[in-house]
């Protein structure tokens, strides 16, 4: 190509528009930019000689840089980037081919325009095949951990090219060795069990296993004991619940009374001018309270079955207040002040809340506080 021609491109180039959403027009070289320029320009003038030779020209330049980068694949990066990095530089070539195959002039330009989706292929087709003998070695060492990462090149390999041979196989066998299993051991409820405190099942135990697999950590399956032991599985985690503190009040009553007076205006005398008449009036209060205060406080420790090295040990606490006033009263209505309305008017419950209530709510609140944290910040 010319050097008018060249530096012609470099021009082109300049104009282009930077806000394209394709994926890969952030790698776009100055010269890729400058070929969509001028497909751009072929679509608006088909006739435009200049424009077309100029647009077979820059598309050449494009494929045999391309060409020439085959002979670097093999420095550097690990096993399979390479040619996947390659694969990305023929994607862009296809891009390219695609756009100018849709023009008007597409069939007397056939001839003279390199179809770039052979090297394309055999790009990712070599990226699959250094991804799949990678996992393959991985695979070989039969530990958790290296479980992980030849998942992780399986995965790649069935990116690069979908169901390359039995990847698929081979990514589920590999998921299933790289799963970290937790084991979510039955709740302890304090001196009672949960059966004291009105629950069918140990519940918490089968919620958290359902909310943290829900969560959907990266390799990470819970289950209970019954659960690992019917599939034959050993834990690799354990997690321990235990209520340090789980009180529920009895209802304490009181009752108190108190007396209210007040000096009220009740008429005016004769004199001239009048002056006001005040009345004392007097109101007793009788009120009736019920009360009462429990807590709870939830321990939870996560640790590795091997090394017993912590990976959460904290605490969760909640308390939980129950109050109810009612009031009535004798003499003058007059006398009292609006909070005494308020008690004379107050809802009294005759059936305070249960002991199975107030755990229930008590148990769900400090869960909900250790799922939080976990959901933050917890790694298995």
């Amino acid at each position: 190509m010319s050097r008018i021609s060249f530096l012609l491109l470099l021009i082109v180039g300049i104009f282009w528009s930077c806000g394209s959403s394709n994926k890969l027009s952030r790698y776009y070289t100055e010269e890729d930019k400058a070929v969509f320029e001028l497909i751009d320009q072929v679509k608006k003038a088909p006739a435009d000689k200049s424009a077309i030779r100029l647009l077979t020209d820059a598309y050449d330049v494009a494929y045999q840089k391309r060409a020439r980068m085959l002979g670097y694949t093999g420095m550097g990066n690990q096993a399979g980037d390479q040619y996947m990095a390659l694969a990305r530089e023929w994607e862009i070539v296809s891009q390219m081919y695609r756009q100018i195959r849709q023009l008007p002039i597409a069939e007397k330009l056939q001839p003279i325009l390199m179809d770039p989706s052979a090297e394309l292929n055999q790009a990712k087709q070599e990226a699959a095949e250094q991804y799949y003998q990678a996992g393959r070695t991985f695979m070989s060492y039969n530990t958790r951990q290296q479980a992980v990462q030849a998942l992780d090149f399986f995965e790649k390999a069935n990116k690069a090219w979908p169901g390359y041979k039995d990847v698929t196989q081979l990514m589920q066998v590999a998921a299933e060795r790289a799963i970290t299993r937790v084991l979510v051991n039955p709740v302890n409820y304090n001196r009672y069990n949960w059966s004291y405190w009105g629950f069918q099942n140990d519940w918490l135990q089968q919620q958290m296993v359902r909310d943290l697999n829900a969560r959907a950590f990266r390799n990470v399956r819970f289950f209970t004991e019954w659960e690992l032991r019917s599939q034959q599985l050993v834990e690799d985690k354990i997690v321990d619940l235990d209520f340090v503190e789980l009180f529920v009040d009895r209802v304490h009553a009181e009752r108190r009374r108190y007396e209210r007076s007040k000096n009220i205006k009740t008429g005016e005398t004769k004199s001239n001018p009048p002056k006001p008449i005040y009345t004392t009036v007097r109101a007793t209060v009788f009120v009736d309270r019920q009360y009462m205060s429990s807590y709870a406080t939830l321990e939870c420790r996560i640790y590795d079955r091997e090394s017993n090295q912590n990976i959460l040990y904290d605490r969760f606490p909640d308390r939980y207040n129950w109050t109810q006033e009612r009031a009535r009263y004798t003499g003058d209505r007059r006398a009292l002040e609006p909070s005494d309305i308020t008690l004379l008017t107050n809802r009294w419950d005759d059936n305070p809340p249960s002991r199975e209530q107030i755990a229930d709510r008590l148990i769900r609140t400090t869960y909900q506080q250790l799922l939080s944290r976990i959901n933050s910040g917890v790694s298995f």
